[in-house]
């Protein structure tokens, strides 16, 4: 039989061993570039939303990511960005969101420029309402372009909140 103090030594020697593991960096982007992403449907009228992370070391961010998708005539409502750590590239540290990963920029046109922390409402998007839905579902990516020394920081944190059609 077992004794508590056994009981207790083992747990110790488990909790350091799991201590000593090496944890790997997650990176917040890291979808399956080769998954095909279908769009959310709530099934009812309901806002619908992506909550992306993009750090400055995401796997090949500066060629755009795909990190979801929309159906035709999806309404999106807004953009809110918060930068909690800065990108400090030398020259610019621009975010953008889009529909295509070479220029990921339909939706963010002027993009967010990352280098100061805080909050960014996006009330003038190019890809607001339905101006890229309109046409037919979208896939959306995200991309980071900087210029200069690369950046060894950056954080941002986006939100899109949108509406699908399903008008009866």
């Amino acid at each position: 039989m077992k004794t508590p103090l056994f009981t207790r030594a083992l747990a110790a020697l488990f909790a350091a061993a799991l201590a000593l593991a090496p944890i790997e960096a997650a990176f917040a982007l890291s979808v399956d570039q080769t998954r095909i992403l279908s769009p959310r449907d709530a099934q009812s009228q309901n806002p619908l939303y992506y909550r992306l992370t993009i750090n400055f070391n995401d796997k090949n961010i500066g060629s755009g990511q795909a990190f979801g998708a929309m159906a035709q005539g999806t309404f999106i409502d807004s953009i809110d960005c918060y930068v909690s750590t800065a990108f400090n590239a030398t020259s610019t540290n621009v975010i953008t969101l889009g529909t295509t990963a070479s220029s990921a920029n339909e939706i963010v046109a002027s993009g967010i420029t990352a280098g100061t922390p805080g909050i960014y409402h996006l009330t003038s998007a190019a890809g607001l309402g339905l101006a890229v839905t309109a046409s037919g579902p979208i896939t959306l990516y995200a991309k980071y372009a900087q210029t200069g020394t690369a950046a060894t920081t950056g954080a941002v944190t986006c939100v899109i909140k949108y509406e699908i059609n399903n008008d009866m």
